[in-house]
Order: C-alpha cells, then sequence, then structure tokens
C-alpha cells in the first residue's frame, strides 16, 4: 500500500508541475476511485474526508490528501467539473485562424513570447527575450525559430530591378554572361560595376550570395582587354595585371572557374595559385602569360617574395572576403603584401592601382585596418539593404542543449537530413571538432567528408568538390567554409558549435538561401555556453527590433590593440615635448 501511495503521489507531482493547466473530468476522477463534489455544494455529507475544497473568484482547487503523503495542489478551470471535457470547436477554430493571421516572426516555445510582424515595444521597458534566462541549466530543450519571411519573399537585393545595359559592360561581355544563363544583374552589381569602370576604388559590401564575384570580375576583365588593346601591352611572364586574392583554396578555385568563362572567347590568361604545393612551385617555377591571377594570400606572398611573380604591371588588386583577409589571422602578412602597391586616391584617372574590397561583413574600423595603405575617403562604398541583416528568407531555429547532448542530436538530426538526401554543412570551430564530428557520423552509417585548414594538401584536395557533385550531402567543416564558396545546392545548414563572433555567423548563414537557390534554407544553432547565450541574446533582439546585427568587426582584437597602444604612445610623447 505504502508502494502504491507513493507512486500515486509522484503521479500527481509530475502532473502539477507541467506547465500546462490540469482538468480533472468525472471519469477521470471516478476511475481513481475517488468522488467529487461541486464547490458550491453546502452538502458535507457527501464530501469525503480525503478531498478539502477551496474556491475563489478567479480558481478552484482541488486538494487530494492522503494520510501517508503531503498535500498536492491541482488548479482547476473555472467552469465545473462535468463541462471540462467539453472543447469548444469555435475557439479552435478562432486560435487556428490568429495563428495564420498573427504572421509571428519568431515563435518561441513559451508562446507568450511570440513575436509578431510589425510588433513594437515600449521603449522604456525591457523587450523580453526567448533566450534570457539561457545561462541558467533549467533552460535546456528551450527554444525559438526566427522566419522573417515566408516562401514568397524575395529580397530587394535580388529583384529584377536593372538591366545589364545601363551598367556600361561590352557586348562581348553580356554575350558570355547570357551564355551562362545570367540575364539580368542583382542589385550589388548594377550598382557596382559602374563604378570600377570608372576606375573609383571601391567597398562591394552585400548579403551572402548575391553575386559580388561577377560584380567586380566582369568589370576588370573588361577594363583588362581595353588596356592591352590601347596601349598594345605585350604580356609578360608571370606579371599579372589583376590580382584576385582570397583566403582559402576552395574559394580561389571556384573564382578561377568562374573567370575562365571568359577565356574561352576573350584574349584572357587566369592563373589560379593555391598552397600545398609552393615549394615545389619555387623549385621548378612555370613562366607563363597571365593576365589575371586568382591566389590565396600566403602562397602568393611567398611566390612574390622569391620572385618568381612579378607585381610590377599590376592594375587591380581584389580582396575577396576582405574581411576575413583583415583579421588577425592574415592582417600583418596582407599589409605587407599591399605595401608593395601605390593605390589610387581621389582622382580616379590616375595610372596608380585600384583596389577593390569585397565582403558579406565589413569591419565598421576600416580606418584602423587600412589606414596607412589607402586613403580611406577615396573608397566608393556600395552597400545594399540587407548588409549585416538577419536573412529574412532563411528559418532559423535556435536550441539551448547542454554540452553532453549535442552528439545524440546532432546524430538523430544527422539521420533525417541523410535520409532525406538533403544537402547540409555542419561548422565546428576547431578542427579537432570537425575531425571527430566526420568520424562519429561515418561510423554510425552517416556518409560525410570534412573540409578544414589543418588537412594536408593532398587530402584537402577535392573534399569540396565531392559535397559540391553531390557524390555526398554532408559536410563538416570549420569556418574555412564558410567564406565565400557557392554552396548553391545546400539547404540546411547545423551550426554544432556556435560561432564566436558576429560575422561568422553572417558567413555561415550564408551558405544557404543563395541567388537562384529558392527560399527553403534552414539553419539550426547548438546553444550550449554562456558565450553562446550573449550572442544569441544579440541576435534576437536585433530580429525584434528589425536593425542590423551589432559588432561585426570579427576577430580583429589584435589591430584594435595596437592602434591603442600606438595612440598611448603618441599622447605620452606629445606630453614629454
Amino acid at each position: 500500500m505504502a508502494l502504491h501511495a507513493r507512486a500515486v503521489r509522484f503521479s500527481l507531482q509530475r502532473i502539477c508541475l507541467a506547465p500546462v493547466s490540469f482538468q480533472c473530468s468525472t471519469h477521470t476522477i471516478s476511475h481513481l476511485g475517488l468522488e467529487y463534489g461541486l464547490t458550491g455544494s453546502n452538502d458535507v455529507s457527501k464530501r469525503i474526508p480525503n478531498i478539502r475544497y477551496f474556491s475563489s473568484k478567479n480558481e478552484k482547487v482541488i486538494d487530494l490528501s492522503y494520510a501517508d503523503i503531503d498535500p498536492v495542489y491541482i488548479p482547476v478551470k473555472k467552469e465545473t467539473v462535468d463541462a471540462v471535457d467539453v472543447v469548444d470547436e469555435q475557439d479552435l477554430f478562432e486560435e487556428d485562424q490568429h495563428s495564420i493571421d498573427s504572421e509571428i516572426v519568431i515563435k518561441c516555445r513559451k508562446k507568450n513570447l511570440n513575436h509578431e510582424r510589425n510588433q513594437k515595444y515600449n521603449q522604456f521597458k525591457e523587450i523580453p527575450l526567448a533566450s534570457k534566462g539561457w545561462k541558467n541549466k533549467k533552460a535546456k530543450d528551450d527554444y525559438f525559430t526566427i522566419h522573417i519571411y515566408n516562401d514568397d519573399y524575395l529580397p530587394q537585393s535580388r529583384k529584377n530591378l536593372y538591366e545589364f545595359k545601363n551598367t556600361g559592360l561590352s557586348q562581348s561581355i553580356l554575350h558570355i554572361l547570357k551564355q551562362h544563363g545570367i540575364t539580368i544583374p542583382s542589385q550589388i552589381q548594377a550598382l557596382g560595376i559602374p563604378s570600377i569602370l570608372k576606375g573609383k576604388n571601391t567597398l562591394l559590401a552585400a548579403e551572402t550570395g548575391c553575386g559580388k564575384t561577377l560584380a567586380y570580375l566582369a568589370p576588370i576583365i573588361q577594363q583588362i582587354l581595353a588596356y592591352k588593346e590601347n596601349v598594345k601591352f605585350k604580356n609578360q611572364f608571370n606579371s599579372p595585371l589583376a590580382l584576385v586574392i582570397v583566403p582559402g583554396r576552395e574559394l580561389a578555385e571556384q573564382i578561377g572557374e568562374i573567370a575562365n568563362w571568359f577565356t574561352e572567347d576573350l584574349p584572357l590568361n587566369v592563373k589560379v595559385i593555391t598552397g600545398g604545393h609552393t615549394k615545389r612551385q619555387i623549385l621548378n617555377p612555370v613562366f607563363e602569360e597571365n593576365d589575371i591571377i586568382v591566389a590565396t594570400l600566403g602562397a602568393l606572398s611567398k611566390l612574390t617574395n622569391t620572385g618568381i611573380y612579378s607585381m610590377r604591371y599590376v592594375r587591380h588588386v581584389v580582396l575577396d572576403e576582405a574581411d576575413t583577409l583583415m583579421d588577425d589571422s592574415f592582417n600583418e602578412l596582407m599589409t605587407r603584401f599591399l605595401s608593395r602597391f601605390q593605390f589610387k586616391g581621389r582622382n580616379e584617372n590616375s595610372n596608380l592601382t585600384q583596389l577593390l574590397l569585397v565582403s558579406a561583413t565589413m569591419p565598421r574600423s576600416l580606418s584602423d585596418i587600412l589606414g596607412d595603405t589607402i586613403d580611406i575617403d577615396s573608397l566608393n562604398k556600395i552597400k545594399t539593404d540587407k548588409l549585416h541583416a538577419i536573412l529574412p528568407h532563411v528559418q532559423q531555429k535556435f536550441i539551448k542543449i547542454n554540452l553532453s547532448e549535442k552528439p545524440s542530436n546532432l546524430l538523430l538530426h544527422a539521420k533525417k537530413l541523410s535520409k532525406s538526401r538533403t544537402p547540409t554543412i555542419i561548422f565546428c570551430n576547431k578542427s579537432s571538432t570537425c575531425d571527430w564530428a566526420t568520424m562519429f557520423l561515418n561510423e554510425n552509417g552517416i556518409e560525410a567528408v570534412n573540409l578544414h585548414g589543418d588537412m594536408p594538401y593532398e587530402i584537402r584536395l577535392g573534399k569540396f568538390k565531392k559535397y559540391q557533385d553531390g557524390i555526398v550531402n554532408i559536410m563538416v567543416s570549420t569556418d574555412v567554409g564558410s567564406r565565400g564558396l557557392n554552396t548553391i545546392r545546400t539547404k540546411h545548414i547545423i551550426n554544432y558549435d556556435f560561432p564566436s563572433y558576429i560575422a561568422d555567423y553572417i558567413h555561415r548563414c550564408g551558405r544557404t538561401g543563395r541567388l537562384n537557390a529558392g527560399t527553403d534554407g534552414k539553419v539550426t544553432n547548438y546553444i550550449s555556453t554562456d558565450n553562446d547565450t550573449e550572442l544569441v541574446q544579440q541576435i534576437e533582439l536585433a530580429a525584434r527590433t528589425m536593425k542590423s546585427l551589432p559588432n561585426v568587426n570579427g576577430n580583429i582584437t589584435k589591430i584594435r590593440r595596437f592602434h591603442i597602444l600606438n595612440e598611448l604612445e603618441n599622447r605620452a610623447a606629445k606630453k614629454l615635448d
């Protein structure tokens, strides 16, 4: 009997602790061997000693008491107990209509925190966040989803509002673009191409996947061809006229493929240089004509220092994924390499080198980074309306999860995606985690490839292509796979490790929902640490207030520290003077 009482007690406690109100029907209570009476009844003889009754204007509480266990209180709605089994169909219909008409933009587990389209908040009160209490362990399994627009939405930067004939591109260039199915420019292409053709130093900053590569390649190629014809320029071996510098090998190969569209019909030579076999290239150099070189920064710097390549005739320098090339991992090498060139100032007609910066995020402190290399005021800054914004057409789900439960959740999620053959990229913060996650999935029957910067060249070669060609549908990667790669087939992103910087989050999300790839992309984020929670709160706040994402500077702490120390030294020197 004691065992039975403990079981009843445990069950009742579970019912009471549930987040929804519990309703007791006549049938249920009689089945338990209990009887009940209405609150309004004055007939004491009909009441059972073990059941006490409380009434108030707002609710009734039934106290189920047993001699050997503590009392447990179960709130019951205001309706009479006999009527609680009846469901009002009209209420259900109105609730369904509300869910359809309300256009919920942020859908939370706790429905009172849902955010509807155009919802405003009191400026004198704190904005409620679903992720507010996520630093507490009790928030485990909580979640919310951001989906600003439905499948019919088309971003302003991708609407057919422009025409190539107004950009200034030649018919030969337009013909090649048409052969590859590109007949209407995106916003960044329509605004950026004329600026580059005028010879201006240009900053192209636009959301991921909106056609930035062609926005700079097409005008540069046209200028190179015009220069060679007008000046009767005779190519020198290993002396390019244009450089496209990128942070990763896969991105270099991708841009090289696009540049080679133009080499078939036009007198143009394109060379792709990546790391991994630089020593071999130094010992056994190849000398050939190059109009455009697409290269990773490290490999190009080494080959230039050894005299294999000459920068004497370079007229155009492009930093693709400029935010990455300007962060702590590349900045020192990049600044030293750019010091070889004399860039244009505000006079766009000079014969000096033209600088182009291209990225989906742009540090707000450009003067700190490039102030010694170029006149920042000479940059013609071209930005789209969705720069540094949450991708409105990509559904983004944030799940609070314990560190120990991440592997099992990843496996369950990956199995579903593998079964449906959904192209998926799983992002990790470290190379070791990336390797582990790949082995973990493969050992459990889910075919996956991995990609990160610490892989030997021979092993890394072709990994991304295997995913792009559809040989495998799941790729596990570090942020190497988040920069610039045209992963047009990707439909799902999983941030197994949430990124450390907002800029990295923007780039990772940008691997799905790209130009001409549809609007059915999804992002799933595992949130485990306090740092993760702080970033998520910034993202959620931006979504609720419809503002740009804050602090997109990425990892430039070393640069900022250097400039702060420089400033302090200058101040100290002035005081001594």
